[in-house]
């Protein structure tokens, strides 16, 4: 026969399960209270349960003092269910205590070895712990079970490339979530965050101060191109007019940007590129330094038997040089209007349809160069 008191608690848990359902902290924080109040409650696995879902309930409201303190001293009575293992888990990784989360997990998938939730979770806790081939293995197998679907997992993922130093691939793996959960706003910080590392990364190996003037400036402008949404033809280019300007002169001053300001303003002048003030607000510089510095490299070497092409490489190459010329001022004449009116798009795709409609590229990697500078451009505005 069942104990009155066994029919207060089964009302209590119904109660709780119900307020959850309707998102009611109030009542359910008073009916997890009065079960904790209940002596029948005492060591045994209803009290455990109360007191994960009370500390739950703590972090929801951003009490993790309180949920803290009352798991500090947490222990099983009996043997722990696979909820109660995966809610353990779950109250563990919100109070970043991952050593207890690993265990919780990893005996819960002992239980159920195959749900990839849980495994993917364990990929993150081994990924905080800094046990890296373990995340990588979790996560990897996880990812393709799930044949990369799911934007968590590509996200875990994603962290663990910027944690070992491969930013690209991180940023690969972030657009991919994104695409899949364009609405996810910790996607969308992840991904800030790791762009902003790898341009913090990008533009801190500019500096190798015990490095020649000569060699510094070579990197900090293909850098800097890159960054610009230039193509490698142009940094090869930057590097050519470089070369035979320090065969002929050698380059004055300690202040490698302001030669990189000039020469990226010298490399790009046939094509769509920055004005003399932007570049100088861009390498940190004045911009009567830049303009000082470009007309040294001017008169020094001749830019038009180098910079022949624009950042539309292969424009004079499809056809004559008269040609190409009234192809690139058109293609000019149209990325020119364009950036004065970004605010009218909704996204760079429109942009590059808006530009295709008037300009068509002669190949895919003429069209691959437009949409890498548009894109830049959008990023910019």
């Amino acid at each position: 026969m069942t104990e009155p008191s066994d029919d207060k608690i089964d009302w209590l848990w119904k109660q709780v399960e119900k307020a959850r359902k309707e998102n009611n902290h109030e009542m359910a924080r008073e009916s997890l209270e009065r079960l904790l109040a209940d002596p029948a409650v005492r060591e045994t696995s209803d009290e455990d349960l109360a007191n994960l879902n009370l500390s739950q309930l703590d972090l929801d409201e951003g009490r993790s003092r309180e949920a803290a303190l009352r798991l500090s001293n947490f222990k099983w009575h009996g043997v722990p269910g696979p909820a109660g293992l995966l809610l353990t888990s779950d109250v563990y990784l919100k109070l970043e205590w991952f050593e207890q989360a690993r265990e919780a997990l990893e005996e819960y998938l002992d239980i159920l070895p195959e749900d990839l939730d849980a495994r993917r979770k364990l990929g993150l806790v081994h990924l905080m712990l800094n046990n890296d081939e373990e995340a990588q293995r979790f996560l990897l197998a996880t990812a393709r079970r799930e044949k990369y679907r799911i934007p968590a997992t590509l996200t875990y993922l994603a962290m663990l490339e910027a944690k070992t130093g491969h930013i690209e691939e991180s940023l690969h793996l972030l657009l991919q979530a994104k695409e899949l959960a364009p609405q996810d706003e910790r996607i969308e910080h992840t991904l800030l965050r790791i762009e902003s590392l790898r341009v913090s990364l990008k533009r801190k190996a500019l500096h190798h101060y015990d490095l020649p003037i000569e060699d510094l400036v070579a990197g900090m402008v293909s850098g800097m191109l890159e960054l610009h949404g230039y193509s490698g033809e142009k940094s090869r280019q930057a590097l050519d007019i470089w070369n035979s300007f320090c065969s002929k002169v050698t380059p004055r001053g300690r202040k490698p940007a302001i030669w990189a300001a000039a020469l990226e303003y010298a490399v790009t002048k046939y094509g769509p590129h920055f004005t003399q003030r932007q570049l100088a607000l861009e390498y940190e510089i004045s911009v009567s330094q830049l303009g000082e510095h470009y007309l040294a490299i001017s008169e020094a070497v001749d830019l038009d038997s180098i910079v022949s092409t624009d950042l539309l490489v292969e424009t004079e190459k499809a056809g004559s040089g008269l040609s190409g010329l009234v192809r690139r001022e058109e293609m000019s004449e149209v990325i020119a209007l364009v950036a004065g009116r970004l605010d009218e798009f909704e996204g760079p795709g429109e942009v590059c349809s808006w530009v295709f409609d008037r300009i068509e590229p002669i190949n895919e990697g003429e069209r691959r160069e437009i949409e890498d500078f548009l894109s830049f451009l959008w990023k910019r505005k």
